[in-house]
């Protein structure tokens, strides 16, 4: 949790210096900040909203399992009544002769007990110590008694398959204690990709904006230099036109492509949280690994992934089932065993005196004999549940496994298309100023300007393209190996 709470750190930083603002003592360059996207994965998606709520989940999780392990230790309670007051006429049958006959009951009853509860995981059984003592008031005779239990001892459970039960949950629990941590990573992985989008969506729409607006002006300049030319007599007048509809076209696109832009750096800034208007995002480098090995992702993958581990504990959970229903369906039986002490007196020191031992065993079968085949359905409904959730597991593993070899080959794909596409762009950006010139020149004419500005287009797109496919493409394998393959350390390490 390392880097989440210094991410949080510094985000109460950021905030602070957003909304600082001192008798006009900082000036706008001060408050104009560059959102880098280093910036945006390492601290800013660590501190959104999102992260916050999975971190809160997170903590339920871990207090549950952490329930579970204490379930298992002595539980003590106390229990007190003090007040349970009746009065009225209740109908009772003479143990003499049979006859009814109405007695009126005026009493209140009080009664205060301790027990002691512990779970015994190894034979599924629950032994309960405890005393009791209880007060009875008749008002009608004006006569007092006590009833106690010094001390009493209870042991219960079922006579087969407590334990493989016990052995069984404590396995599902283990695993989804595991899962809990993995997929805690996992979710914070997943903000910090999505905000990864949203930064090169945001960032896809700034390009269009700066490219438009140097277009704009370059058009400008091509609309002087027209208006002398058409003057001259160099072009014609539907040239002229062309120049003069293609500077409008740049505007329109320039307005376009600003709008957007704001629009995808709002969404971005939402979903960081991040307040404040005075913001820019700038182009990444490639700082990403040259290439990933498809064995070693497979590997941290197998390792790390919460999904498998999911798998799993599907597995784990439907045996459980299928065991349970065989249990229910079968035979079985139950025993119980007490022993204690009891007594019953005028006095509270008398109800101490000379107890009597109560002692029980009880010991009972469940044998079903003859239920028109109820029983074989519902044993064979949970065969049919258990092996339809291995089919599903083993489908899901497979297609789990074909994405990451899909992620891997778009992976290794763009980062070898993003230093071609990068010098693609600038060698266009430069022939676009070249075929300004030559036009300036009347080397070249209105069509091949066009032809060198739609290019030029269209490799800032393939540029973008590559850019965005290897960064999500990579985030999208580091959440699914919970590995970070450039700083090479698991994510569990990092967070």
């Amino acid at each position: 949790m390392g880097l989440l709470c210094c991410a949080l750190t510094s985000c109460e930083k950021e905030n602070h210096l957003f909304n600082e603002d001192q008798d006009g003592l900082i000036s706008s360059q001060q408050r104009y900040i560059t959102l880098t996207l280093s910036d945006v994965i390492n601290y800013y998606s660590l501190c959104s909203p999102m992260a916050k709520i999975e971190y809160l989940n997170f903590q339920n999780e871990i207090l549950e399992f952490a329930n579970y392990k204490k379930g298992f230790l002595p539980a003590i309670s106390f229990n007190v009544n003090p007040v349970n007051f009746n009065r009225s006429l209740r109908l009772l049958q003479s143990p003499v002769d049979g006859s009814y006959s109405y007695v009126k009951d005026f009493s209140n009853t009080s009664s205060v007990g301790f027990t002691i509860s512990q779970k015994i995981g190894l034979t599924g059984g629950n032994i309960n110590i405890g005393t009791d003592l209880s007060f009875l008031n008749e008002f009608s005779t004006n006569r007092k008694s006590f009833s106690t239990t010094p001390f009493y001892v209870n042991y219960s459970q079922n006579l087969w398959g407590g334990r493989k039960l016990y052995l069984l949950e404590k396995r599902i629990m283990n695993v989804k204690n595991t899962v809990s941590v993995k997929k805690y990573c996992s979710k914070l992985a997943e903000i910090q990709s999505k905000a990864v989008e949203l930064y090169l969506f945001a960032l896809s729409e700034k390009l269009s904006a700066d490219l438009s607006e140097q277009n704009m002006a370059i058009n400008d300049t091509l609309l002087n230099i027209g208006r002398i030319k058409l003057a001259n007599g160099h072009i014609t007048k539907y040239d002229y036109k062309q120049i003069e509809l293609q500077s409008l076209d740049t505007k329109y696109a320039y307005r376009q492509a600003l709008k957007k832009y704001d629009e995808a750096l709002c969404e971005l800034l939402s979903y960081l949280a991040i307040d404040t208007d005075s913001l820019s995002i700038s182009v990444p480098t490639l700082d990403l690994p040259m290439f990933l090995d498809a064995s070693t992702i497979e590997y941290f993958v197998n390792r790390n992934n919460p999904s498998l581990l999911e798998q799993q504990t599907k597995k784990l959970e439907a045996e459980q089932n299928l065991f349970t229903a065989k249990m229910e369906t079968r035979f079985n039986g139950s025993i119980s065993l007490n022993y204690g002490l009891n007594q019953y007196a005028e006095s509270f020191t008398a109800a101490y005196r000379n107890a009597n031992k109560r002692q029980s065993i009880s010991i009972g079968f469940q044998i079903p004999i003859w239920q028109w085949g109820i029983n074989r359905n519902k044993r064979k409904i949970a065969d049919n549940n258990y092996e339809s959730s291995l089919i599903a597991v083993e489908n899901s593993l497979r297609e789990f496994r074909d994405d990451i070899k899909e992620y891997i080959n778009t992976y290794n794909h763009s980062v070898c298309l993003w230093e071609l596409s990068e010098t693609s762009y600038r060698l266009t950006c430069d022939q676009y100023a070249v075929a300004v010139k030559g036009f300036a020149l009347g080397e070249l004419s209105v069509y091949e300007l066009t032809s060198a500005r739609q290019k030029q287009n269209e490799t800032m797109q393939q540029y973008y393209s590559a850019m965005k496919d290897a960064y999500v493409s990579y985030f999208r394998l580091r959440s699914m190996a919970l590995y970070d393959f450039k700083l090479e350390q698991n994510l569990e390490d990092i967070y």
